[in-house]
C-alpha cells in the first residue's frame, strides 16, 4: 500500500517535512559514502531552517498542552489502558519540555559555522562544491567515514529534540484516525466532513501505477487518482479505484 497524506494545518505540515528530512538525513548519515554524507550535509540546512521557526514552536507547545489535556479528562475511563495513558502523557511531558528547554535557535551551530556557510552558499552554484571550489571540503568527504559521521552527529544534536517531538505528535495524530474503505468513480472521490475539524487526511492504495492528487478544507475533501507516467502529462484514470481513507483528528 501507498501512502499519501494530506495536512489540513500548517504544524501538520510542518511535523511532516521534518519527518521526511529526518528520514533522508539518518538514512545518508549511516551511510560510508562520502557522497551520501554530502546528501545528509544539504539536508542539515532544511532541518535548520525549519527548526528555527519560533512560531512551528510555539504552535507544537499549544498542541501538546491540548493533547495532554484531552489525555487527562480519560484519567477516570475504565474503557482506557491507564498504564498507556500515564505513558503517553509522560512522553508528551518530556518531548514538550525537550523543545521547550532548546534555548536560542537550534540552528545556531550550523548558522555559526563559517566551513557549513561556505559549503551552502555553494550548493546552488552548478557544481560548485567541486574540489576547486571547496578544498576543505573535499579534504573532509576523503576523511574516515567515523569522523565524518561525528561532525555530523555534532551538528544535528540540538535538533534531535524536534526530532523525537515530530516523531510523538505525528504517532499520535495517526493513531486517532480509523481507516475506511471507499471507492474513487472514475478516478474521482468526494466528501463532506461533516462539520468535523480534522488536521490530517490519510489515503492508501494498492495500485503503484497511481498517483492521488488532494485538495481539502473544512467544507470538502476531494481526491483524484491519476496515471503515473514519467514520459507524458499524467491523465486521470476511467475506473473505479479502491483506496483507504483515514481522517485524524487528536
Amino acid at each position: 500500500m501507498i501512502v499519501y497524506e494530506y495536512p489540513f494545518n500548517e504544524l501538520v505540515r510542518s511535523m511532516l517535512r521534518l519527518e521526511y528530512l529526518f528520514a533522508r538525513f539518518n538514512h545518508f548519515n549511516r551511510s560510508d559514502d562520502p557522497e551520501l554524507h554530502h546528501n545528509a550535509i544539504s539536508i542539515l540546512f532544511e532541518l535548520g531552517d525549519i527548526g528555527s521557526r519560533g512560531d512551528i514552536k510555539s504552535l507544537l507547545l499549544k498542541e501538546f498542552e491540548r493533547q495532554k489535556y484531552a489525555l487527562n479528562g480519560l484519567k477516570s475511563s475504565q474503557k482506557v489502558d491507564q498504564e498507556t495513558l500515564s505513558l503517553t502523557i509522560s512522553e508528551i511531558d518530556t518531548a514538550a519540555s525537550s523543545i521547550n528547554n532548546s534555548m536560542g535557535r537550534p540552528n545556531l551551530i550550523i548558522s555559526e559555522s563559517e566551513w557549513l556557510n561556505a559549503i551552502r552558499t555553494r550548493l546552488n552554484i552548478p557544481g560548485g562544491t567541486s574540489p576547486i571550489d571547496l578544498p576543505s571540503y573535499h579534504a573532509w568527504k576523503n576523511s574516515p567515514s567515523t569522523e565524518r559521521r561525528a561532525l555530523l552527529d555534532n551538528f544535528v544534536r540540538p535538533l534531535l529534540p524536534w526530532q523525537e517531538a515530530c516523531q510523538l505528535f505525528l504517532r499520535l495524530l495517526r493513531q486517532s484516525g480509523e481507516a475506511k474503505d471507499m471507492l474513487a468513480h472514475n478516478g474521482s472521490f468526494q466528501q463532506a466532513p461533516s462539520g468535523k475539524v480534522y488536521q490530517l487526511m490519510r489515503l492508501a492504495v494498492e495500485d503503484d501505477t497511481l498517483f492521488s492528487e488532494i485538495s481539502a478544507n473544512k467544507y470538502l475533501l476531494s481526491v483524484r487518482f491519476l496515471k503515473s507516467d514519467r514520459d507524458k502529462k499524467a491523465q486521470l484514470v476511467n475506473v473505479d479505484v479502491p483506496f483507504k481513507l483515514t481522517l485524524c483528528q487528536f
